[in-house]
């Protein structure tokens, strides 16, 4: 970092100078090193001079959008430079680029505040300054204070967020408020009184005491800072706590002396104290009567056990813990298990915190023993993709080519894709009436089973209405282009650490089955012919190599398979034959090499299913004359694992 700083010292009085790489390298930097290390040199940088600010001003422009929070964050956070000179520095080095870059005001102003945001009030002041020191920016003051006020005063948001974060957007409103001068309070005054009179029946109707409080202080500090003419102002009665006293203490700006929890000084420890023991240990007599003694009882039910987290941000809390004090491993543990159930029960739009939540699992590894970690794990990465397909699959497919990550995870994105387009497939039915009484018997005591059989054999009944199963959306067929399209989009990057058709043949015949079995979800979607035709194109590419791993070739005949088994007839003669009849040809000059049985038995089972469907569409009314005869692929769990027994490949009714 020292050598990046002296080659930017070097380049203060160049012109034409372009600062993209520097801003890649500090981006990196950042996310895989010590980052509060790199923002500590920056600003040991900045202090220098006043062009040195510029040019770490230049240089964050070009930090990735992936990174720059990284860069950032710990700029705010950092808590060993007093607050007057941090907030000139980070004036210097963010004012002249919140207008300019648009990724860095969504960061500072909606994602820190709404997404993520800090337990602590300085950090707050630190992030609004800089918004105060030049009058084209004070505009985003009252923009950023109507989304807060938006958010604060929506129902979903005080019934669902957790109170610290309610509680860190009520700081933000005041003071939002307290940079604010009185011609600005005055020209906005009428928008705000409508936005308070929209939130706070939300807070005054909450069942939660501490949401109720803090929308009463902030209404009042409103209406005090608008300077309302009434005859009395505003006041609600409510018990005073420590969190009222803290957003009322915001009104008179931030010090240093402010929020500093004082605790007891820790004693030294020096030689002479060693083997010295306190005073009060003194009196103590060894002989005293053990009697007075309480017992304690050492059954687990006595020691405190870690409360599951209630809230996904809560979740995305504990697993980017930085500090290593933190990182409880317990918490973590029943954050793992506790989250693929909040993301099912999740309400609302989650497709943001569902991408995070994938960003933050896909690379996580375990530091501690956890026997459910994997499977953890990947259900937590299944869930995302449920609750959120398109923004998680297209990731996910974007993540599969990228050159930091091994084979293990490469394998785990593609399970991760295949569970849950096949959970997103599924269409639920409702269940049969004696499923719903066994599930009624199970809760009722014995002598009530016993009367409940006697009314029936009693009770006479002239006819029984239909049951009829009803069934729900089939909510893959919206999104099964970005779960197939994208996967295969990038197949020939040339990437370090894959290599599909030379070494890591294993992760092209997952593809491929993948890609099959993706098909196979959407069978019934109207893009599924569009989509067998380009599955047919992609494996048709492989077949030309002479050299094939025989575990794909299995995954070839799978794929070529699907395809022919979905096509409509239309389809099949006009478009995808000449493909289809390729396949063909290779798949009987596969059946005269050296194989394995089992890719013998797979070729010839494809082989009858493309005679049969080729059959049918050059002769549609001659069908009799088709001597051969296929029943239509099934997926099981077993063909979901990727192995491409035929034996596992059963029948089922087309």
């Amino acid at each position: 970092m020292q050598n990046i700083l002296g080659a930017l010292e070097r380049l203060q009085h160049q012109s034409s100078v372009k600062y993209e790489f520097v801003g890649k390298l500090v981006g990196k930097l950042a996310v895989l090193g010590d980052r509060k290390a790199v923002v500590q040199c920056l600003l040991e940088f900045v202090n220098r001079g006043h062009e040195n600010g510029e040019q770490i001003s230049d240089v964050l422009t070009y930090v990735t959008s992936q990174h720059l929070e990284a860069v950032t964050l710990p700029f705010f956070t950092c808590d060993y430079i007093p607050f007057q000179e941090l907030k000139q520095f980070i004036d210097l080095v963010f004012g002249s680029k919140i207008v300019l870059i648009g990724k860095l005001c969504t960061l500072l102003y909606h994602r820190l505040i709404f997404i993520k945001y800090f337990k602590e009030v300085r950090p707050k002041f630190l992030l609004f300054y800089p918004l105060t020191t030049r009058e084209e920016r004070r505009y985003l003051l009252a923009k950023t204070l109507f989304e807060l006020l938006t958010v604060w005063g929506n129902k979903s948001s005080v019934e669902l967020q957790p109170y610290e974060h309610h509680l860190a957007i009520c700081e933000s409103i005041i003071i939002c408020f307290y940079y604010m001068d009185s011609d600005e309070r005055s020209i906005i005054k009428s928008k705000i009184m409508m936005l308070l009179a929209a939130g706070m029946p939300v807070h005054l109707d909450s069942n939660h005491g501490d949401f109720r409080r803090a929308g009463m202080v902030v209404a009042e500090i409103l209406t005090q800072f608008l300077e309302i003419s009434t005859d009395s102002p505003l006041k609600f009665d409510y018990e005073e706590t420590a969190d009222t006293k803290r957003l009322k203490s915001l009104l008179k700006g931030y010090t240093e002396d402010d929020f500093v929890v004082e605790e007891p000084p820790l004693p030294l420890i020096t030689e002479e104290s060693d083997n010295k023991v306190p005073e009060k240990f003194n009196d103590i007599d060894s002989d005293d009567d053990e009697d007075d003694l309480k017992p304690f009882s050492t059954s687990d039910k006595n020691f405190a056990t870690v409360k599951p987290p209630v809230y996904l941000k809560e979740c995305v809390e504990i697993l980017t813990e930085v500090r290593d004090s933190d990182r409880d491993p317990e918490k973590i543990a029943i954050t793992l298990r506790t989250l693929p159930k909040l993301l099912i029960e999740a309400k609302g739009n989650v497709d943001e915190i569902a991408l995070e939540i994938t960003q933050i699992v896909i690379s996580l590894s375990s530091e501690f023993y956890m026997e459910d970690f994997v499977e953890c794990r990947k259900k937590i990465m299944i869930n995302c993709a449920v609750v959120a397909p398109r923004i998680v699959a297209d990731y996910l497919s974007y993540q599969f080519y990228e050159d930091n990550y091994t084979i293990g995870h490469r394998l785990d994105i593609l399970d991760v894709i295949v569970q849950s387009a096949k959970e997103l497939s599924k269409i639920e039915v409702s269940p049969q009436e004696d499923e719903i009484e066994k599930i009624k018997k199970l809760n009722m005591k014995p002598w009530e089973i016993e009367v409940l059989e006697r009314l029936k054999k009693k009770t006479r009944r002239f006819n029984s209405a239909t049951k009829i199963a009803i069934g729900k959306e089939n909510k893959f067929n919206n999104v099964c282009g970005n779960f197939f399209y994208a996967l295969m989009n990038q197949y020939d990057k040339e990437l370090r650490t894959l290599s599909l058709t030379e070494e890591d043949t294993l992760v092209l015949g997952r593809l491929i089955y993948t890609l099959g079995i993706v098909l196979h979800c959407g069978s019934n979607a109207p893009a599924a012919p569009n989509m067998g035709k380009t599955l047919l194109d992609f494996v048709r590419v492989f077949t030309d190599i002479y050299v094939l791993d025989e575990y794909v070739k299995q995954s070839i005949l799978f794929a070529t398979s699907i395809v022919a088994q979905i096509s409509p007839v239309a389809v099949m003669t006009a478009e995808i034959y000449p493909q289809l009849m390729d396949i063909r040809l290779w798949a009987e000059e596969l059946l005269t090499e050296p194989i394995s049985a089992e890719t013998t038995e797979l070729a010839v089972y494809a082989l009858d299913i493309m005679d049969t469907v080729i059959g049918r569409g050059l002769f549609p009314s001659d069908m009799g004359s088709l001597s051969k005869e296929y029943k239509p692929l099934s997926l099981k769990d077993t063909v979901i694992n990727y192995n491409p027994k035929i034996s596992e490949i059963s029948s089922s009714e087309s």
